[in-house]
């Protein structure tokens, strides 16, 4: 595109980090996924149940075949895989770095869906996270992949897809839901793209290793209360920086109830699964505590006073 001289002016971004880094960056998780199928010419796919099913839209849209699992209560693969398979693992939450580690060193073809672990770095053929799932961003995705396609992808564009960002930062998030609704549905119809100019102009002012320290110190926090009463007793790897904090209780819609009518929103992942499949247990009893880099030391108090009020 040649360039304009004069005229008005665009949002100014000041570009100081580089936070594509090696990526092959693309305009969404589930296209790096579809990118990874058509590298490594894959037919067949292992895929949790316990996924979006933007997935497995994903995959069937190459044409793969689907053969899905089912994980255990510490988000480990209940069956046993063939060393040749292609098996997709989803980082669950960020904190499933231990897992990671022992699948890639059990299967060759392991592929590891990062979208809720940002900053977990590549173990088996290939990974790839999600961008707007950790930043301010309206798109993008991150691809990390052993083999490169040949082929040229049209260039993704996000203005049509900033409403949601621009109405919260303006009014309140309750504003912008809709529209946040809205542009989610956009990307479902997306092809593979790469990353747009805005999405990545808008990525690189971010300082993404003071967001991961943040996340940290917030995650420790809610660790430091929660633990003992967490019925979820996964430890997470050095090498993991969650999503969320996942707390795991019986009592889930009555906390999910209360800290809502506090303003503290609890995401609902993946409410498609079948009421009698293991990990139904799981999506009805883990609350997912926000604790990333918007927040501080005060708010994660006020998450754990409305918890321990009962």
């Amino acid at each position: 595109m040649t360039k304009v001289i004069g005229g008005y002016f665009e949002l100014e971004l000041t570009k100081r980090y580089k936070n594509t880094r090696d990526a092959i960056a693309l305009n969404s998780a589930r296209n790096c996924l579809r990118y990874i199928i058509r590298a490594y010419k894959i037919k067949e796919i292992f895929l949790p149940y316990y996924t979006c099913p933007v997935v497995w839209q994903a995959v069937r849209k190459e044409n793969c075949r689907i053969n899905f699992y089912h994980i255990d209560e510490n988000f480990m693969p209940e069956k046993e895989f063939e060393k040749e398979d292609y098996v997709l693992y989803t980082n669950y939450f960020g904190v499933c770095g231990k897992n990671v580690k022992k699948l890639a060193a059990k299967y060759k073809n392991i592929i590891i869906d990062n979208s809720q672990a940002f900053y977990m770095p590549k173990y088996g053929i290939a990974s790839f996270n999600s961008i707007r799932k950790f930043f301010g961003v309206p798109d993008g995705a991150l691809l990390y992949c052993d083999k490169i396609l040949d082929e040229e992808f049209e260039k993704s564009t996000s203005y049509q897809k900033c409403s949601h960002l621009l109405k919260r930062l303006d009014v309140s998030m309750n504003f912008g839901y809709q529209d946040f609704c809205f542009n989610e549905e956009i990307l479902l119809d997306e092809d593979i793209k790469t990353i747009s100019n805005l999405t990545k102009s808008i990525f690189n002012t971010i300082d993404i290793q003071k967001a991961r320290e943040k996340r940290l110190e917030n995650y420790q926090e809610l660790s430091l209360e929660l633990a003992k009463s967490n019925k979820l007793q996964i430890e997470p790897d050095k090498e993991d920086v969650p999503m969320y904090y996942p707390y795991m209780v019986d009592n889930y819609v009555f906390y999910r109830n209360l800290l809502a009518k506090n303003n503290i929103e609890i995401p609902l992942y993946w409410n498609n699964l079948p009421k009698d499949f293991p990990e139904s247990n799981l999506r009805n009893k883990i609350l997912l505590l926000p604790m990333d880099q918007r927040y501080n030391k005060k708010d994660m108090e006020k998450i754990l006073e409305i918890i321990n009020k009962k």
